[in-house]
């Protein structure tokens, strides 16, 4: 008799112990992922995560001198055949890149708000960030932003308006943390908050980072920096024609952060869509190509896809108690 409540004993505390695993399992599984809401844009989901970030091609090479005619002054036929071609060079590229640029802010003053699909990669605390990819919804008075990451920190959110929330911005982490760890409020120039961004979420959207440039432009003029400036024409970003500016900085002293820049600007819409930046290589890649050089020197490089103007977006969208976001649980 003892024997057999021995054997049941045993029995029952296997079978204990079996349903504890199992429920911590799946337990894991439930914290772990990252739920849609049942009305949730499919773009959030793996179909725009599964999306690569297109990256572009310059088809640029230097144009051949030998149809020119003979010019006396030294330069000027070079000039003259890039011109014909389209493009422009120097001073007038610094300046046209510029002049486009504020053309594409004055757009966007007329728009009240659109969507994007933000993807950005970069150098900070030591290393370059994994990229990451960002449903974005941007709405311009009063200054709000919205965020889901999608790639990198998936389920992450970030909200911001401006004064609004303590002139806080409001961060749920994605996954797990996000179950265990309540909606976080920071500092959007604080070093919580700037630990995985070099602009803070006031620079955030496609007028900021315009408008960021437009600085180094007119920098570039009044000081007459030797910055070296070529404006290509009929290139193609994300399916968009675009003009392509290729900037490279004479030295530290004159550009600190930037060595080089690549800068795509829609034609028609005149918004900058694609963006990188290279800082200043080390000692030990001075007989490094083009090529890795500038892999092993980008500090930071932004797209904007997917752009919607005419999104129409409600109040409700930059509200943290919408149902379709988590910064309430």
């Amino acid at each position: 008799m003892m024997r057999m409540l021995r054997i049941r004993s045993e029995h029952h505390f296997s079978n204990v112990m079996a349903s504890a695993i199992i429920s911590a399992a799946i337990g894991i599984l439930y914290f772990s992922f990252d739920p849609a809401p049942a009305d949730a844009d499919p773009n959030d989901m793996a179909l725009v995560a599964a999306k690569p970030v297109p990256i572009p091609v310059i088809a640029y090479k230097p144009t051949e001198m030998s149809d020119s005619k003979p010019s006396d002054k030294p330069g000027e036929a070079k000039q003259q055949a890039q011109q014909a071609n389209g493009m422009l060079t120097g001073r007038m590229a610094i300046l046209m890149n510029q002049l486009l640029l504020e053309k594409g802010c004055r757009y966007l003053e007329t728009i009240p708000d659109y969507t994007a699909t933000f993807s950005k990669q970069e150098y900070v605390g030591g290393e370059l960030s994994e990229n990451q990819v960002i449903n974005l919804k941007c709405r311009h008075k009063p200054f709000s932003v919205y965020m889901k990451w999608i790639v990198g920190d998936k389920g992450q959110e970030l909200l911001y308006v401006d004064g609004e929330n303590e002139e806080k911005m409001l961060v749920k982490m994605g996954g797990l943390k996000g179950r265990l760890v309540p909606t976080l409020k920071l500092d959007p120039h604080g070093s919580l908050a700037m630990q995985e961004s070099r602009y803070p979420i006031t620079k955030a959207g496609i007028k900021a980072l315009a408008e960021t440039i437009i600085e180094y432009r007119k920098k570039d003029l009044d000081e007459n920096l030797n910055t070296e400036c070529v404006m290509i024409p009929n290139q193609k970003y994300d399916g968009k024609d675009c003009y392509c500016f290729i900037a490279h900085f004479a030295n530290r002293k004159e550009s600190e952060n930037y060595r080089k820049s690549i800068i795509y600007i829609d034609q028609n819409t005149c918004l900058p869509i694609f963006v990188r930046g290279f800082g200043w290589p080390s000692e030990d890649l001075a007989n490094a190509s083009a090529e890795e050089l500038d892999e092993k020197t980008l500090i930071e490089s932004y797209s904007f896809t997917d752009i919607n103007l005419k999104s129409e977006l409600a109040t409700t969208e930059f509200d943290h108690t919408n149902s379709n976001y988590r910064f309430r649980r």
